[in-house]
């Protein structure tokens, strides 16, 4: 009887199951990876506005849901995408911490301070 009143989940892109992190030695060129998709780089532009909540049957950001689960996908195994579990529903969110890495090495070239020969 207690399964009944269980929330079912929604069906989604789950960051909690089996999708592995493909983090190599070189984590700067796996983001720089990514982000030369541009149904990645149009996922991360609306996760900058706000988070997305499951499921989305009708895709995101003028992606259909096809498009919008492969970038989510691409995002979530570079470690650039997390997610939380409210209820039935996963909410996906930007990784900070992941960027700080592209942020240092923009910062670099951008204040570059190299040394004059």
């Amino acid at each position: 009887m207690e399964e009944q009143n269980k929330p079912k989940m929604s069906k989604h892109v789950c960051a909690c199951g089996p999708i592995t992190m493909n983090i190599s030695a070189n984590p700067l060129l796996d983001i720089i990876a990514v982000l030369d998709d541009a149904d990645s780089l149009t996922l991360l532009k609306g996760l900058q506005k706000k988070e997305i909540r499951s499921p989305f049957p009708d895709g995101l950001f003028g992606m259909d849901a096809q498009r919008t689960n492969k970038a989510l996908r691409c995002l979530l195994r570079a470690g650039l995408v997390n997610s939380r579990v409210e209820g039935p529903d996963h909410i996906y969110y930007i990784h900070i911490q992941r960027f700080k890495i592209l942020k240092d090495f923009v910062d670099g070239c951008v204040d570059n301070h190299a040394e004059k020969v």
